[in-house]
């Protein structure tokens, strides 16, 4: 039950932030790099958010300890790519919970998030795929990358390929990503 509580969640907590989740992920094999400037401890202003990024060099990845506004934490695996002029995070969920059972086991969804980031010395600001853009651009036909709705979500179904293509094309569109964020290096 605490585990279907921590999904439920989870599932909660992407609409109210905004994500956009997809099923395939931003990279293909060749894509992930790995930036000495990124690895490291990264906390907000008011030092409620942090994030630590730890380099994976044998598998080209970053794994990512998370402390949200309300001090929740979490983990994360991400995979660090540049598509044209623009650094991306592709960021996929690690420590689900251990499901013995195999009928939760079954809504277990591993959803990728794209987050657009740059780095300017002890600096890094990062924004997600803005969810209300989507929304809109879908239901305007402005926007044709595959997708399925479900409820009050939307999930992108595209090739890598589609993604690829897609958030480069609106990289530089200031209402596709949400507000930059910015954390600091914690020194």
């Amino acid at each position: 039950m605490r585990q279907l509580m921590l999904l439920v969640t989870c599932a909660v907590a992407a609409v109210m932030l905004g994500c956009v989740p997809s099923l395939q992920p931003l990279y293909s094999e060749k894509d992930p790099i790995l930036l000495a400037s990124l690895a490291g401890t990264w906390v907000s202003a008011d030092s409620k958010e942090k994030f630590i990024f730890k380099a994976d060099e044998q598998e080209i990845k970053y794994e990512v300890t998370c402390t949200d506004q309300e001090g929740g934490t979490g983990k994360l695996e991400a995979r660090l790519l540049r598509l044209g002029k623009h650094l991306f995070l592709d960021t996929t969920v690690s420590d689900l919970p251990e499901v013995k059972c195999a009928y939760p086991k079954c809504h277990l969804l591993p959803a990728h998030l794209f987050t657009k980031i740059e780095i300017e010395g002890d600096v890094l600001r990062y924004a997600t795929l803005h969810f209300d853009w989507i929304k809109k651009g879908l239901e305007q036909k402005k926007i044709t990358i595959r997708h399925e709705a479900v409820k009050d979500m939307t999930f992108l179904t595209a090739s890598t390929k589609e993604l690829q293509e897609f958030v480069l094309a609106h990289a530089g569109e200031k209402d596709a990503f949400q507000e930059p964020k910015e954390l600091r290096r914690q020194k």
